[in-house]
């Protein structure tokens, strides 16, 4: 049976949120079957929501699907309060408290393993990661992957790439690049042409960049690979400007950057990354300063953390000053 949310998928994958949105609406199925009809339709509600709350939509999310009864939309709705509380949560230090009551229902529902519900999973270990709990993330996702190991259907192969990438992302913030490979690995044997494995590919190739500079080539040419497929993207040109930058190539990241601000200005990951390309590129003092004041203002980890950092340091002077 033809895969209909194919290049949905992919659009999400990416975060052309407006391009999923789109597409998914326009899909029918011609199945009369009451059971597939109900899983596609439980299919597409997902999507649309994940591009909704991808375009900071989640407000409208939740009040589509107040009513929902189906376990995978209720997480679907509860995944979507987490993103608001993450999005109206300047402060990383505030983090934690602000994401305690819609993570605690995401994890809840995760407790017990079922084959069904390999979606929920996603969303409690991605939410767990998300707060900066990458040893609860790990622990979630793996003991799904252990208990799920032979999945009945595509739709359940796909999901637990997904997880799968969640343990790859973790991986990598813990620093353990090795064991990150290792997962990309079993997602290649797996699902070796899912562009969730030619992306976490490429991304576990900039964090082994460091040793080798040819794993910046390598990631390269996976997100050319993941453009060719899905098209260009805002996180996708970020990426390459990553890998751009670990090649010294700053005149090509800075061109990257700009062609994703064009598409989406204001975007915090894309003003961090042009903030630190101005200063390799020996731009003004004021030039790089806009930048850096352009990156605080875009909320998003790296401002929070900015700000984190100024408060201690602002703490700190305080401090001194009244031991003096």
């Amino acid at each position: 049976m033809a895969d209909l949310f194919y290049d949905v998928r992919n659009a999400l994958v990416v975060g052309n949120y407006h391009q999923a949105i789109a597409e998914a609406s326009g899909v029918r199925t011609t199945s009369r079957k009451t059971e597939e009809v109900n899983a596609f339709q439980t299919e597409k509600e997902t999507l649309l929501a994940l591009g909704q709350i991808g375009l900071g939509q989640g407000e409208a999310v939740i009040a589509q699907l107040s009513s929902a009864t189906n376990p995978v939309l209720i997480a679907v709705k509860n995944w979507a309060t987490f993103c608001l509380a993450v999005k109206n949560c300047s402060d990383a230090s505030q983090l934690t408290s602000a994401v305690e009551a819609p993570l605690q229902v995401l994890t809840e529902a995760a407790a017990e393993v079922s084959p069904e519900r390999i979606q929920i999973a996603v969303f409690a270990s991605s939410a767990l990661f998300t707060i900066g709990n990458n040893g609860e993330a790990l622990k979630l996702a793996k003991r799904w992957l252990d208990e799920v190991k032979k999945p009945q259907t595509t739709s359940m192969q796909r999901q637990l790439t997904a997880l799968r990438a969640v343990v790859v992302e973790a991986l990598l913030k813990i620093r353990r690049v090795d064991l990150a490979r290792s997962e990309v690995r079993s997602m290649e044997q797996s699902d070796e042409e899912s562009v969730l494995t030619v992306l976490y590919s490429g991304i576990t190739s900039l964090y082994e960049g460091s040793a080798s500079l040819e794993s910046y080539h390598n990631a390269m040419r996976c997100f050319k690979e993941v453009t060719t497929i899905c098209g260009q993207s805002v996180m996708i040109s970020n990426l390459m400007a990553l890998a751009q930058i670990g090649l010294g190539e700053f005149k090509s990241a800075e061109k990257c950057l700009f062609d994703a601000l064009a598409v989406r200005p204001g975007d915090p990951d894309t003003s961090t990354n042009l903030a630190v390309v101005a200063s390799h590129l020996g731009m003004a003092p004021d030039a790089v300063n806009r930048c850096i004041t352009q990156a605080k203002t875009n909320i998003g980890p790296w401002s929070r953390t900015y700000a984190a950092m100024s408060a201690k340091f602002d703490e700190a002077v305080t401090q001194f000053k009244q031991s003096a």
